[in-house]
């Protein structure tokens, strides 16, 4: 089913003088037909979203002169849209024993993207992809137990960066939903402390640091060109292999989803080059544009809108290869192993060639419990990240000692392989 952006927030106004950047609230990307599906926890959660972003973005105005924040009738009133579209809301659960008693792992994972596009063209300028995980344990407890009034708890916490004591759970989970996640959300605008790695108000802060200038003066885009899933990666995250399905990617009748992962692993090396270099590519998205459904508030909502991705000069192929567990070691109580990615990245001057290629790998090692319920998948999914975090790195500071434990390459060429990518994207 085609991706439509549902929004949900006024657009803003007109700026008389020349090229200006038009918050326009947030938004959603989904696969369903209902949104209410993709988002359950998100949508509760709306409201004191809308009302931080506005607040936040009011407060620290002067920090981005070129933003516009009033409202209008229409959407096409403003040269540049920016919009916050939220792409994921998950929880993953793995029950497991811990100290003796069957627990709950739960990892509740948040992502997102700041879109700018032009209105009259419709055309994507900048996509600059966040995203976060939190992992909660929930001792003795099955995890069909963890009740939904709980994940709200959780989701909220996440959005705005808090970690509540478990022992004060109760004070929020007897209030009604709106009660509680606005009483989080005022422990983080009433703290003395302003967290800045917050996940609401990273987004913020993204938005009053775009530079319009230097984004829209500009037809040389870099990107995420594809991600490519071989055959054996394909299989074992399938649950054909040695292993059960990646159960962090599962869709309907619990199949693994192809294209969330793909999704996911363009976000993420997306993030760690933006992070690295300030240079924020065009992550991987299915397809060459985006549907976009305009809020009921406005004249013009009746129209549906496709937003263009630029055609890319110079892209990024990830290709995954497959994973590999091996026993290292074993004692009466305890097992060592060791968890291994395996990719290729190559940097492609699109639709002419391929420029150059590296095959890489990332091994983590870990001693478990003999009777503790480890997720493989957990760990490989850490390590492919963890590819692409240092290869990203490396790119920026060359450190050998990680290219001997990463690849095959050589020194001499992956310095030939780090200038060629340098010179084409103009680092």
């Amino acid at each position: 089913m085609k991706k439509i952006l549902f929004f949900t927030t006024l657009f803003l106004n007109l700026n008389l003088f020349g090229d200006y950047l038009q918050y326009s609230g947030l938004s959603y990307v989904s696969q369903e037909a209902d949104i209410k599906i993709a988002y359950p926890n998100t949508l509760k959660i709306e409201d004191s979203l809308i009302a931080f972003l506005s607040d936040d973005l009011r407060q620290n105005k002067s920090k981005n002169p070129e933003l516009s924040l009033e409202v209008s009738k229409t959407f096409k009133d403003g040269s540049y849209q920016v919009i916050v579209a939220l792409d994921s809301e998950n929880i993953m659960n793995i029950e497991s024993i811990v100290e003796d008693q069957i627990s709950c792992v739960s990892t509740y994972s948040l992502s997102g993207q700041v879109v700018v596009f032009n209105a009259k063209e419709l055309q994507i300028v900048s996509i600059k992809p966040y995203a976060i995980n939190r992992r909660y344990l929930d001792k003795g407890t099955n995890c069909k137990k963890i009740n939904k009034k709980t994940q709200l708890l959780r989701f909220a916490q996440t959005f705005f960066g808090l970690e509540i004591p478990k022992n004060q759970y109760e004070n929020f989970l007897i209030l009604d939903d709106s009660q509680m996640v606005e009483q989080i959300k005022n422990l983080y605008t009433d703290s003395r402390f302003i967290y800045e790695k917050a996940f609401i108000k990273r987004i913020s802060n993204e938005i009053l640091s775009t530079n319009l200038s230097s984004i829209t003066n500009t037809n040389f885009f870099i990107g995420i060109d594809d991600v490519q899933l071989g055959k054996l990666a394909l299989s074992q995250m399938s649950g054909e292999k040695e292993f059960i399905n990646n159960n962090y990617f599962l869709g309907a009748n619990n199949k693994f989803k192809q294209q969330a992962y793909k999704v996911w692993i363009g976000q993420e090396f997306s993030k760690w080059f933006s992070e690295s270099f300030n240079l924020p590519l065009i992550p991987y998205v299915k397809g060459k544009a985006l549907g976009l459904k305009i809020s009921d508030k406005y004249e013009d909502a009746n129209e549906l809108l496709n937003l263009r991705l630029p055609n890319l000069d110079f892209g990024f192929v990830i290709n995954i290869r497959g994973f590999k567990k091996v026993k290292l070691d074993e004692s009466k109580l305890r097992e060592a192993y060791a968890w291994a990615a395996f990719s290729k990245i190559e940097f492609h001057n699109v639709g002419i060639e391929k420029i150059t290629e590296i095959d890489l790998k990332y091994i983590h090692t870990q001693e478990v419990n003999k009777n503790q319920t480890f997720d493989d998948w957990d760990t490989f999914n850490f390590s492919q990240n963890k590819i692409m975090k240092d290869y990203v790195s490396n790119i920026d500071t060359f450190d050998k000692k990680w290219l001997k434990q990463a690849s095959k390459m050589s020194s001499k060429d992956f310095k030939k392989h780090v200038n060629y990518i340098k010179k084409n994207i103009r680092l």
